[in-house]
């Protein structure tokens, strides 16, 4: 009995060079095996919504690396998209393939047998000064000046002059009605499990399992010896109270997306109640990868 082609969505960064050659490798083969509904270039993805030029599919096909993935991410959590990474960057760590293993396994792959994980996504809106506390049931959207998913992370960031800024932490703020610490220091990162290996990572955070129902919070140079990154419940919800800011203090969503922060705006972090669905490379397990690509607890070299 026939069965209707896996419609394709493909996404490909062009900016790098191999890209381009590997496409006009992949997408004549892959005709042959599914319908290519369109192919699309990061830029065209801002990043910020439901994007309407990405049409309904089965499987969004991704070349370039994990900040091309990232570009998808957000529409393809709009429209239950899972998605496949081919690696063409530094690390790859959200694109497990190459484009021999997505040849190799690509019967797996379109009937939907590979391994997948469902990945936490976080909404993250901004308020303006004065804007009551959040709940995690329920957001006052009458005063919110910006809203975006996140994948990876929300990051406060000091920017120019790059003096330090100050910020109130609060957490579940409908419930305590009080910062849990002010502090100071270059910023501060709250991060998906996706996201712990990334930014979070490099400024000291913990490596979160991505199955993790959680959040990492962890500040970015805190003038402060007591203030470690912690992790909370991912029913939690976090609000960061600018409290002061240099001309360039900037929101920024999953290294793409960059909303300026004034003085007294708040920045509040909740679950998504959708997951972005992510196809594994059955030749790696995560634990490979953090070994392989990150040289996760690699003993030192003799000699």
């Amino acid at each position: 009995m026939a069965t209707n082609p896996t419609r394709v969505i493909i996404l490909a960064n062009k900016a790098k060079p191999p890209v381009t050659g590997a496409l006009a490798q992949l997408r004549p083969w892959l005709e042959e095996r599914a319908e290519i509904v369109a192919e699309l270039e990061a830029h065209e993805l801002d990043g910020t919504a439901d994007d309407g030029a990405v049409p309904r599919a089965d499987l969004g096909v991704v070349l370039g690396g994990d900040g091309t993935m990232l570009a998808l991410a957000r529409s393809a959590v709009a429209r239950g998209l899972p998605i496949v990474g081919v690696n063409f960057g530094k690390l790859g760590f959200l694109a497990e393939f190459s484009l021999d293993d997505l040849r190799r396994h690509w019967e797996l792959v379109s009937s939907g047998r590979c391994r997948t994980s469902q990945r936490l996504v976080l909404e993250v809106m901004v308020f303006g000064a004065g804007a009551a506390p959040c709940r995690v049931d329920h957001i006052d959207q009458s005063g919110c000046k910006f809203s975006a998913l996140a994948l990876n992370d929300a990051v406060v960031t000091a920017g120019e002059p790059f003096r330090m800024i100050e910020w109130e932490l609060t957490i579940n703020p409908s419930a305590t009605q009080t910062s849990v610490t002010a502090s100071a220091g270059d910023g501060i990162i709250i991060a998906t499990p996706s996201g712990s290996t990334a930014y979070n990572l490099s400024a000291g955070g913990p490596i979160v399992s991505p199955g993790s129902d959680a959040m990492c919070i962890t500040p970015i140079c805190p003038h402060s010896l007591a203030f470690r990154p912690i992790v909370i419940s991912s029913n939690d919800c976090a609000c960061v109270c600018v409290k002061r800011a240099n001309e360039g203090t900037t929101l920024v969503i999953d290294g793409r997306v960059p909303i300026k922060l004034n003085v007294d705006e708040q920045v509040f972090v909740r679950r998504h109640p959708k997951t972005l669905t992510l196809v594994h490379n059955p030749d790696l397990s995560y634990w490979d990868m953090l070994a392989k690509k990150m040289h996760w607890a690699a003993r030192p070299r003799s000699g």
